[in-house]
């Protein structure tokens, strides 16, 4: 369950409370409600509000308000990837997780891979682990990192360069891990301990197919977070989160959180973060 007053301090929660919402069950409605509402009732201050990619007051990202991102698919289909064969047949909600590992094709193999993993981060149903996955999805696979359609201050100009980088990145760097079982004794990527043949490893398509890792290794090499859904990408024989790789070939504006593309977007970052008025309204 969420923690529903865990952001009273927030202005956005005291926003979320005036007379001009019409019911207090607002506060904890999900985003695409809240739209609804605002463009029905032509809120437009209160739709600027909610929707802005944080809370310009108190900084908070706006996924640790208790309004949440709209609904998420599955991080394959967010990253326009194809089917693969890797993906496990059991539906994770039977089993009462929001994911399951891709390449693990039985109940009991999932639950021993769950077993090696710190139990918070474990995407239970109703549990902390599942806020913590949506957490994760949302930071470290920014949509608007992921397609042109999420972002609003890439000008005409700067569209190819964009998708060039957008291309690029899903050729060379950006993929999905699976688990499969260790054929022979090797050592791990992450911790360099030994992994046991017939231990249950992670395997990356991008590396060569020796190369594994114990589960509670597969980590962003900035971060040292698990990498969310096994979804990862590759720079110098490294992993990282999409977002960490993204930062180490572009700037990221702290504003409306794109990567900066032109110097223009650099005085608007600058002149945000300057201006002793009212913050500008960031839309997701």
């Amino acid at each position: 369950m969420l923690d529903l007053q865990r952001h009273a301090d927030c202005p956005l929660w005291d926003a979320l409370a005036s007379p001009v919402v019409p019911w207090p069950g607002m506060r904890y409605a999900c985003v695409k409600v809240l739209h609804a509402y605002c463009k029905v009732f032509d809120k437009q201050e209160l739709y600027d509000l909610i929707v802005r990619k944080t809370c310009q007051e108190c900084k908070c990202p706006r996924e640790t308000h208790a309004v949440y991102h709209e609904q998420l698919t599955t991080v394959r289909e967010r990253l326009g990837f194809k089917h693969d064969t890797n993906t496990s047949r059991v539906d994770p909600r039977q089993m009462g997780y929001t994911w399951v590992p891709p390449g693990i094709l039985t109940s009991a193999k999932i639950q021993r891979y769950f077993d090696v993993i710190p139990s918070e981060k474990v995407p239970k149903i109703g549990t902390q682990g599942e806020r913590f996955r949506d957490k994760q999805l949302v930071y470290q696979l920014p949509k608007q990192d992921l397609a042109l359609a999420y972002c609003k201050h890439v000008e005409d100009q700067n569209r190819g360069s964009y998708e060039d980088f957008v291309a690029a990145r899903n050729e060379i760097a950006l993929d999905i891990g699976y688990v499969k079982d260790t054929p022979q004794a090797t050592k791990c990527a992450g911790c360099s301990d030994t992994l046991n043949q017939g231990e249950m490893a992670v395997t990356a398509p991008k590396f060569r197919e020796q190369t594994l890792w114990h589960p509670r290794c597969f980590k962003c090499t900035t971060c040292d977070e698990l990498l969310v859904d096994l979804t990862y990408c590759v720079h110098d024989d490294q992993i990282y989160c999409e977002r960490h790789y993204a930062e180490m070939l572009k700037p990221r504006c702290s504003a409306c959180d794109e990567l900066i593309t032109k110097r223009f977007h650099v005085i608007v970052m600058v002149v945000f973060r300057m201006s002793p008025g009212p913050a500008p309204m960031m839309s997701d």
